[in-house]
């Protein structure tokens, strides 16, 4: 019995200790600089559409923050609200990046990069 309730407590442990951490940027707020890339026959999955995002510095500040205590886990970014993609930090994230997603999130997406 005793052994039972080890591994449920396990479990419980286990299963609360990969849940990602979320960052959400503003697009009119928190990017100084994003190039949309709904084309790139080049890329490893030419089926997805690209966002190049530059930070402003208070954003880039919060990302290097979040992204360092970070180191290991899954990190879910947000964009205006919505979920765009989860994924587990490797190392410090810095003022650029580049993230990919699929179409039908692209075009959820897109209009609220326009406001």
């Amino acid at each position: 019995m005793r052994c039972k309730v080890w591994m449920v407590f396990l479990a419980m442990v286990v299963g609360t200790s990969t849940q990602a951490v979320e960052i959400d940027f503003s697009s009119a707020l928190d990017f100084t600089k994003t190039e949309l890339v709904l084309k790139d026959i080049d890329s490893p999955n030419p089926e997805t559409v690209a966002l190049n995002v530059t930070l402003s510095p208070e954003a880039t500040e919060r990302m290097r923050k979040v992204s360092t205590e970070s180191i290991g886990k899954p990190l879910t970014l947000l964009i205006n609200g919505q979920p765009i993609t989860t994924a587990t930090v490797q190392s410090v994230l810095g003022a650029q990046f580049r993230v990919a997603m699929s179409r039908a999130i692209a075009r959820e997406l897109v209009p609220s990069l326009l406001d």
